[in-house]
């Protein structure tokens, strides 16, 4: 089963940014993922099917509780991106100057 991607690799990186930006992929880390064959469903960062012969990657949104589906190269540029911005996010939150008292 093929594992290439159906895009350049920065033409999903900049998908990925844009669907977090725009609400369309939640901000998150997978930690439930199902693999399987692909079902023709499309794919939630590039718009294209995700054919038999390729495998499928479904993640429950934990806000909306739809099924997210994605090419495997789809979903690893989504997850690096939410990484990216978690870990952003994070060392902002933890390096902020206390308050004075």
């Amino acid at each position: 089963m093929p594992a290439e991607p159906v895009l350049p690799e920065s033409e999903l990186r900049s998908r990925a940014q844009q669907c977090i930006e725009d609400g369309r992929l939640p901000l998150m880390l997978s930690t439930h993922i199902y693999a399987g064959d692909g079902t023709g469903e499309l794919c939630e960062l590039c718009d294209r099917p995700i054919a038999a012969d390729k495998i499928e990657y479904d993640i429950t949104d934990p806000d909306s509780g739809k099924t997210l589906h994605f090419h495997i190269a789809c979903h690893f540029e989504w997850q690096r991106e939410c990484a990216r911005r978690l870990k952003e996010f994070h060392a902002r939150s933890t390096s902020a100057p206390e308050s004075a008292i």
